[in-house]
């Protein structure tokens, strides 16, 4: 469906979008909803383990791509190195999010060498690949849509599932789901922050437009991703859901 701009101020459209993401399908994906009543085995649990590595261990990158290509805007590049601060472990490299996620691979019993070995899943290649190209855009407002609304406002409530089913399936403690737990809070933070930098380009109609096509298009990748890790780990096909109409490619 194609979007239709509102016209109105950016605090509106911020509503509405936001209104739209959380209501996205990538949120009630049917992995999220069987990995989060524990329903996963040894096997699984690893697989998604190793796999999702590939996606937390590149994901700041695309942050500082977007930072890079807001070349003119310094308050905008402020703000954004504010949440890559954080993504950095604020400068700690044992507290990192690529190590805390280490951390809980290592509670697993799975070392460097298996964490590296297997190939990753051509739809995480294509989520890394789309959110490359959205945060290096020449137009940086589909990189705001895309690290914004499409990444701030639905990681709490997917990684409180994600958290969920591995205390459950697997009976960790809490310090080794950090990378989990820590979003559900941290991200409400950068949330506010990413809005507060996103609304000066989304007062027209164009940069609503091109915010609203970058979210989008990350949470279709998003669906893509989460119908991988799927079949990935319960080696089944994925269920019939309500699933978008992926909109991964384009100018």
């Amino acid at each position: 469906m194609r979007y239709q701009a509102s016209g109105k101020n950016s605090e509106e459209f911020l509503q509405r979008l936001k209104r739209e993401v959380i209501g996205h399908p990538a949120l009630t994906h049917p992995f999220l909803e069987r990995f989060g009543e524990g329903d996963a085995d040894a096997e699984g649990i690893r697989t998604f383990a190793i796999q999702y590595y590939r996606h937390v261990r590149v994901s700041r990158l695309y942050l500082a791509a977007l930072i890079s290509n807001c070349r003119y805007d310094e308050k905008l590049q402020l703000a954004l190195a504010e949440v890559l601060f954080d993504e950095y472990g604020h400068l700690d490299p044992e507290e990192t999010h690529p190590a805390l996620y280490r951390r809980f691979l290592e509670a697993l019993g799975i070392g460097e060498e298996e964490w590296e070995e297997p190939p990753t899943l051509p739809e995480i290649e294509m989520y890394i690949t789309t959110h490359y190209a959205l945060s290096g855009h020449p137009d940086f407002r589909l990189g705001l849509g895309a690290l914004g609304p499409a990444s701030e406002w639905p990681v709490p409530p997917i990684y409180a599932k994600l958290s969920d089913g591995l205390r459950k399936a697997a009976g960790l403690p809490d310090r080794e789901l950090e990378i989990f737990t820590s979003h559900v809070t941290m991200d409400v933070t950068h949330a506010r922050i990413m809005m507060d930098a996103i609304a000066p380009y989304a007062g027209d109609e164009e940069g609503q437009r091109k915010v609203h096509e970058g979210a989008m298009r990350s949470l279709d990748a998003r669906s893509v991703m989460l119908d991988g890790l799927y079949r990935a780990v319960y080696r089944q096909p994925v269920p019939m859901f309500d699933a978008p109409s992926v909109r991964l490619t384009g100018d």
